[in-house]
């Protein structure tokens, strides 16, 4: 688990899965730092690539979040992103945050929710 309150973004080359794990507990601040850190990591892409994000360590997204994830989310889709798989904890409020998301950026089409790690990178190495 990443520091409180900081993002942790890894890039597996092979797969071209960038992977993105959560705090537990995000904050406006963490999440501009890490913005700007995913941001320029997308830039350096250069082609198709598949994203992960593991987001079970907390429950709920403070409610500034999820409008600028879906921003996010919409700007990656114009820069290759083609699949996004959401490790997502059992939470009603936490999955519901997680589709409104996707909604909100057009990814439903290309995002799914996963209860494990593991089930998110076999969908995404499968494609």
């Amino acid at each position: 688990m990443p520091p409180t309150g900081e993002f942790e973004i890894r890039f597996h080359e092979g797969e071209r899965i960038l992977e993105v794990r959560y705090p537990a507990k995000p904050t406006l601040d963490s999440y501009t730092r890490y913005e700007k850190a995913v941001r320029e990591t997308i830039e350096s892409l250069g082609g198709p690539w598949k994203c992960l994000v593991d987001q079970s360590g907390l429950s709920v997204l403070p409610p500034e979040l999820p409008p600028r994830i879906a921003e996010l989310n919409a700007w990656a889709r114009t820069r290759g992103m083609g699949h996004t798989a959401r490790v997502v904890k059992q939470s009603a409020t936490a999955q519901l945050q997680v589709t409104r998301i996707l909604q909100k950026s057009g990814a439903a089409a290309v995002g799914a929710q996963f209860a494990t790690r593991d089930e998110a990178w076999k969908t995404l190495t499968a494609k």
